[in-house]
């Protein structure tokens, strides 16, 4: 394994490590009585003294800062990437059921009401985003358990056409 992906696996090891026992986390007034120790190469000991001088903190709180601020970066990327899935599985299965639905006999779909959105709504077609107060068609259908299609203008007239 390459030195960058032997850190980022000890970092995303440690994290989710840390994950699992939040409490083990210092607090910021919590006194540094531990001790870790790790070999470095010499170059990274030479820049991390330098960034410390620069920054004129002692190296110790450089580092330690360092490893708190990248544990928070995981911690916020793992979640932004989490919620980026639901979102995108939630924008499949509407694309999905248009695809399989939309304009078919089979959905029962016999029509579509223009109406002015009082909600925010994607397009069941194109997937294109439609804000409140826009107008736009929602689905008509013979099955009672139908889940509501909405489409925008422009698919609205492709249906009509086709």
């Amino acid at each position: 394994m390459s030195r960058g992906l032997t850190l980022y696996h000890n970092v995303v090891s440690a994290y989710h490590a840390m994950a699992r026992r939040p409490a083990d986390l210092p607090d910021e007034d919590e006194p540094k009585d531990r001790v870790l120790h790790t070999r470095i190469p010499e170059s990274l000991e030479d820049a991390i003294k330098s960034k410390a001088r620069r920054l004129r903190i002692p190296v110790s709180n450089l580092v330690r800062n360092v490893l708190e601020q990248t544990f928070q970066l995981v911690e916020d990327v793992v979640g932004d990437g989490l919620e980026i899935a639901s979102t995108a599985r939630r924008v499949a299965a509407r694309v999905r059921q248009a695809a399989t639905g939309v304009g078919s006999q089979a959905a029962g779909i016999y029509g579509w009401q223009e109406l002015i959105l009082n909600r925010d709504e994607r397009c069941g077609h194109c997937g294109v985003e439609l804000d409140r107060g826009a107008r736009a068609c929602r689905s008509l259908s013979d099955r009672p358990d139908a889940a509501p299609v909405f489409l925008c203008p422009v698919c609205v007239a492709e249906v009509g056409k086709g």
